[in-house]
This record gives structure tokens, C-alpha cells and sequence, in this order.
């Protein structure tokens, strides 16, 4: 896994990381229709580090 190849799977882990963060903080505040969509948000950033994760382990 090259210099590149390490940034883009940090940076898909930080989005998902934040998500989550502002997910936690959307519900605080008790805007669930922004919540449904950051939720979702964050699930595609999970699925997006997974499947970055993956494809570089590969090569």
C-alpha cells in the first residue's frame, strides 16, 4: 500500500469518524430528519472504508 493508496483510507476513516460525531450530535439536538440522513451518511462511510480496506490489502 503506497503513500496515496494510506491517504485515502485515513481520510475515509476520519469521514467516517465525523459522521458518526455529527450524527450523535444531530439526535442531541433532536433533528431527526437530518439524523436519517447522516445516519446514512455514516453507513456509507463504513461501507467505504470497508471496501477501500479490502481492495488495498489486495495489491
Amino acid at each position: 500500500m503506497n503513500k496515496h493508496h494510506k491517504t485515502a483510507l485515513n481520510m475515509a476513516k476520519f469521514i467516517q469518524g465525523q459522521s458518526l460525531f455529527l450524527l450523535e450530535k444531530l439526535n442531541e439536538l433532536e433533528l431527526d430528519t437530518e439524523a436519517d440522513i447522516c445516519e446514512r451518511l455514516h453507513e456509507d462511510a463504513e461501507r467505504l472504508h470497508a471496501s477501500l480496506l479490502a481492495k488495498l490489502n489486495q495489491e
